[in-house]
Formats: C-alpha cells, sequence, structure tokens
C-alpha cells in the first residue's frame, strides 16, 4: 500500500495550460448554478492569503468573496461571462504549475443602477485582471494551483452600450493589423 502511495505522489499531474485553468476557474464562479457552488468556486481560485486590489486599493480575500457573490442577483445567479482578451506565461512550460495570466473579460446578466438616472437597468461589467498563480503543495501528482496576487480593474456599463463597445473594439482591431512584409 506504501509503495502505491509513493508512487502516485511521483507520478507528476499533467496539468492544463494557465489560461486554461483560469477560465475553468473563473467561469466556475460565474456560470455556479447556486450560492454555494459559487462559494466553492471561489475558495478552489483563491488562496486565503491572496494579496490583492481593486481599481487601486487594496482589498482582502472576504472583500473578493463579498464582491463576487454580490454580484449575484438570484440564488441560481443568472450571469453571464466570456474573455475578449487573455494572455497567460506558464512559469515551466512542461508542469504550468506556477504562472501568471492577464485577461479582460465581461460579466452579463447584472441588475445595476443607471449612471445617469439611478434606476436599476439591465447591466455589465468589463474587467481586466492580471493574476499570479502558484501551487500550494509540492506534490506533483495534485493540482494546488491558486491565484496568490490579483489585480483587477472593472468598470460597470448599461446592457444597451455592450454592443456599440464590442464594435467599437472590433474596428480597432481591423484598424491596425499590419500585414508583414515578405
Amino acid at each position: 500500500m506504501s509503495s502505491q502511495l509513493q508512487s502516485s505522489q511521483s507520478q507528476p499531474l499533467a496539468l492544463s495550460s494557465i489560461a486554461e485553468w483560469t477560465d475553468e476557474r473563473v467561469a466556475e464562479i460565474y456560470l455556479a448554478r447556486s450560492t454555494a457552488k459559487a462559494k466553492q468556486a471561489i475558495e478552489d481560485l483563491f488562496s486565503p492569503h491572496v494579496k490583492a486590489s481593486l481599481n487601486g486599493r487594496s482589498i482582502t480575500r472576504a472583500q473578493i468573496d463579498q464582491l463576487l457573490l454580490g454580484m449575484r442577483s438570484t440564488e441560481e445567479g443568472d450571469l453571464g461571462f466570456y474573455w475578449t482578451d487573455l494572455v497567460d506565461v506558464s512559469g515551466d512550460p512542461k508542469t504550468h504549475r506556477n504562472g501568471a495570466l492577464g485577461g479582460v473579460y465581461i460579466i452579463t446578466g447584472l441588475q445595476l443602477p443607471h449612471p445617469e438616472t439611478g434606476k436599476l437597468v439591465p447591466s455589465f461589467r468589463r474587467k481586466c485582471v492580471a493574476i499570479k498563480v502558484e501551487s500550494q503543495s509540492e506534490d506533483l501528482s495534485i493540482d494546488s494551483r491558486k491565484i496568490t496576487e490579483f489585480t483587477t480593474i472593472a468598470y460597470n456599463y448599461p446592457m444597451d452600450q455592450l454592443e456599440a463597445l464590442e464594435k467599437k473594439r472590433a474596428g480597432l482591431v481591423d484598424q491596425h493589423k499590419v500585414t508583414p512584409r515578405l
């Protein structure tokens, strides 16, 4: 039995890339079908001692939980989520146990006060994040990755502005395409 335990601990687990891991874990928070599942997804993603900031101000792990769970308008959540940009770098491309990621994503399904009228309206949040991911264990047979550093900038918009902002972004991409010279 102890030889089986030793062999399982010595076999490195093949891990997904930092981007794949982050995408899956973040989606589990926003798309969770219950508050309990969202809470567990937050536990699985963030280190208890994460160093974090939101819009330039330091925040605690408890504040992260409160902010993420506070977006849920119902027990079921009813949020949408997708990345618009994502860049990751693995500290070790063979294992993906540690690394960094930067990206921008959109959260839909929010009900927030309109900036001019104060009336609750369907809204979305655009978030830019920079994170550091580190394994929490030396055991290579388990995936113990968690976010240890987290910086985010977030802003809310009325939902009717999403299509216009996405078209503007796509237009900028088209405008700045460079064709390599041969």
